[in-house]
């Protein structure tokens, strides 16, 4: 029975309520459980709050929800959801000691472009834009948007857990994503025919910033990688019903891979 913490990305959320029926990692929690991993944390962090601060947090519910007796954890995160994992490991070397393999699905390790056209001065003046819908919720708190633009580097501090596993998935929606959203998000951000997934390009999910060392690619937008199918509101109501049988199929293989 493994430890097992589902780190949530931007605008995302862990176990609020009890009996929750909706979680951000669309079934996984339950299927995990099912198997026999009793042990399956679901923490929340700001939704919209920068590195530092969604870090800080997720270490500290860590930490006071498993206090430290020896036993492994293991991490598997989404999105921004990965950074918090990442400087969480470094800055924290009483977790970091204690955690074998972090697995990152979609994880902007080098940022992604749609963060650089939401914080763009011209940004909010554009009625088309497309992305015009978030400026409300990024009036008063961007901290996780800076902490998501591009950059040619991995920031020096957030690799100093050196005994960490690392293990990346990336996500490429296609030419044609079934999600308006998404879709929109990836012309807004103008990936430049890089293959993605509406919001991070198959490139920066990798820690390498080389998609041949990814751990898989999968055929999904960046909503789609967490069990979220956008591209009709029918479709979501099944999801919420049920699972898609592709998304358990890969989380599946995903907890085979964690905890090899």
């Amino acid at each position: 029975m493994a430890r097992i913490v589902l780190a949530h990305g931007i605008l995302g959320f862990g176990s609020v309520l009890p009996m929750q029926p909706i979680n951000y990692f669309n079934g996984i929690k339950k299927l995990y459980e099912a198997g026999g991993h009793n042990e399956v944390f679901c923490p929340s962090v700001l939704p919209l709050g920068s590195l530092d601060a969604r870090s800080t947090s997720l270490a500290g519910q860590v930490l006071t929800h498993w206090p430290d007796d020896g036993q492994k954890i293991y991490l598997l995160a989404h999105s921004m959801g990965g950074l918090d994992c990442r400087r969480m490991l470094a800055r924290h070397p009483e977790i970091a000691r204690r955690v074998r393999r972090l697995i990152t699905v979609a994880t902007p390790h080098y940022g992604s472009p749609v963060a650089d056209e939401v914080l763009h001065p011209g940004f909010f003046l554009d009625a088309l834009n497309p992305l015009n819908l978030l400026s409300g919720i990024f009036a008063h708190d961007a901290g996780a948007l800076r902490d998501l633009t591009l950059h040619d580097d991995l920031q020096d501090e957030d690799d100093r857990a050196n005994n960490i596993d690392y293990r990346c998935v990336g996500c490429d929606a296609g030419a044609d994503p079934d999600s308006f959203f998404f879709s929109s998000t990836a012309i807004v951000g103008d990936f430049e025919g890089e293959p993605n997934d509406g919001v991070v390009g198959i490139a920066s999910s990798s820690k390498t910033n080389d998609p041949a060392t990814l751990l898989e690619r999968w055929d999904v937008d960046h909503g789609g990688a967490v069990g979220w199918p956008s591209g009709s509101a029918e479709e979501l109501k099944r999801a919420v019903e049920k699972p898609p049988q592709d998304h358990i199929d890969r989380y599946t293989r995903l907890l085979g891979v964690l905890l090899s």
